[in-house]
Order: structure tokens, then C-alpha cells, then sequence
């Protein structure tokens, strides 16, 4: 029986839940560093909300990805995957997760993750404080008590999404990402194709393909963005041994605008 997943990005997407599974990572990797032209300054992303259609096999889903302002520097970005059709009749219920994060002139850093997973069960669900007083993230996943430092810009795997969405409008490519899951530092490692043209949401994109996979995973993403749109990703497909599990596609995407308090508080540097 298939089972659909989702995440964050974005991965995602970070881009579905449960999918990014590899060895503990040995080391934690630095943020990316913007170039000298982009140096010190605030990048942000549009508020936007895009809904996918997700495929495994006979079943479906639909996956809801939003980006909103909240007050002062506080974005929020949530997920909210539901099944459809015929994989009602296997799982039922909503896998929601949300992330509270900063733009500041490192890049995006996270300040509190929840996943609240009512398709697989509570067993699955997550709840981190991203403590930069401290230096380190608190909270549950899963099973897993989590006490981890923040060294070298550790981000949830939700957040990632925005991540890389900023770091491409900024100009950077970043080869790797320190991502908390399961309890653990887990290293990401990104990789950039040529351009490809595909067609989503009734259209035709020049993309960005991207393909991103924890280390020791035997399960990879492949991300095709779009710069128009932000870098928002227009398709997503994810691998097990090289076998394609699921597919998403871009339905439909509404974008806002970037509230003057959002910009006047993205001049302050966030702790």
C-alpha cells in the first residue's frame, strides 16, 4: 500500500514529512554567504499560497504551501497535506506543520517548528524552540527528546523551503544545509542542474532543477523552480533507490505583497 507523505521544504519542499532519513551528521554546516554585492542585505520573500497536487501510485493528495507576515519580523510558513479520492480509504485527516522564521541579513532562521501529523498519528508529531539566546534547539520529534546546538545555521526542515528560496533570489547557490530531524543534525547536500523548460500549472517554466538528499539516504528530491516565481517550486518528484515514489505539481499560486512594517523590521538584525 502507498503511503503519501509531505513536508516541508520544500524540503520543501523541503516537500513532504518523514522523507529525509540519513546517518547523523558529522559535522554542522556553515550558512551560506551572500556575495559581495548582496552583502548585508535584508532578502525577502514574497507572501504567497501555492497548492499541489501530490501522486503515489493510485493514491492522491493535495498539498497547501503558504507563506504569511505575521507582525514585527515573524513570518509564518505552513504546510497542510490532505489525502484525496481513493486514498481516503486508507488514511484520513490532515498532516499539518508550521514554522515561525526570520529574514535577516544571514539568511532565514527559524524560531519555533509543530507538526501535527492526524494522518499517520500523533507518534509523528513535533514541537522545537529555536533558542538563539541559548544556542540551541529544545522540544520532541517523534519519539526523540531534542537538545541540539545551532551552530552554522541549523534550520527545521520546514524553513528550509524559504531558505532556499531566498539564498537563490539573493544570487547564492548553497551546496548544503544543517537540517534537525529525528532527533538529530542532519546534513542536506544540493545540487544544481541546467536549465529545463516543464509545464505546471497550466503553463510553460524555465526552471532551475535542483536535486537535494540528506547524506547516507536512500531517498533523494528533485525540485524544478521557477525564478518568476520566486524560486517557489513548480514540480517536485522524490526517488527511493533511483524508483520514483511520489510526484507534486503546481496547481495554482497566489502571491502578496511584502507589508512596509515586514521591511521596515527586516533592517534590524535578529538575534
Amino acid at each position: 500500500m502507498h503511503r503519501l507523505h509531505t513536508a516541508g521544504w520544500f524540503s520543501v519542499l523541503a516537500a513532504c514529512a518523514g522523507l529525509w532519513v540519513s546517518a547523523p551528521a558529522h559535522a554542522v554546516v556553515p550558512a551560506a554567504k551572500p556575495t559581495e554585492s548582496s552583502n548585508s542585505e535584508i532578502v525577502t520573500v514574497r507572501p504567497f499560497r501555492a497548492t499541489y497536487r501530490v501522486s503515489a501510485g493510485v493514491l492522491s493528495g493535495h498539498l497547501v504551501l503558504s507563506l504569511e507576515h505575521r507582525t514585527g519580523q515573524d513570518w509564518v510558513l505552513t504546510s497542510v497535506a490532505t489525502t484525496r479520492g481513493v486514498a481516503r480509504i486508507f488514511r484520513r485527516g490532515e498532516l499539518v506543520e508550521r514554522t515561525v522564521l526570520r529574514f535577516t541579513e544571514e539568511g532565514v532562521i527559524p524560531m519555533e517548528y509543530h507538526r501535527d501529523d492526524g494522518i499517520s498519528g500523533p507518534d509523528r508529531n513535533a514541537a522545537l524552540i529555536f533558542s538563539h539566546t541559548d544556542g540551541r534547539v529544545y522540544g520532541s520529534d517523534r519519539e526523540h527528546t531534542v537538545d541540539l546546538p545551532l551552530d552554522g545555521g541549523v534550520i527545521d526542515r520546514l524553513s528550509m523551503q524559504v531558505r532556499l528560496m531566498r539564498d537563490l533570489t539573493a544570487g547564492l547557490r548553497p551546496e548544503e544545509y544543517a537540517v534537525v530531524d529525528r532527533g538529530e543534525i542532519r546534513e542536506m547536500d544540493i545540487g544544481y542542474a541546467d536549465v529545463e523548460r516543464i509545464e505546471a500549472a497550466n503553463r510553460q517554466f524555465d526552471t532551475l532543477r535542483i536535486d537535494h538528499q540528506s547524506r547516507n539516504s536512500s531517498r533523494s528530491t528533485r525540485l524544478w523552480v521557477a525564478k518568476e516565481y520566486d524560486y517557489l517550486p513548480v514540480r517536485i518528484e522524490q526517488k527511493r533507490h533511483g524508483n520514483t515514489e511520489w510526484l507534486g505539481s503546481l496547481q495554482e499560486v497566489s502571491w502578496g505583497e511584502i507589508p512596509s512594517e515586514a521591511r521596515k523590521n527586516a533592517a534590524k538584525r535578529s538575534p
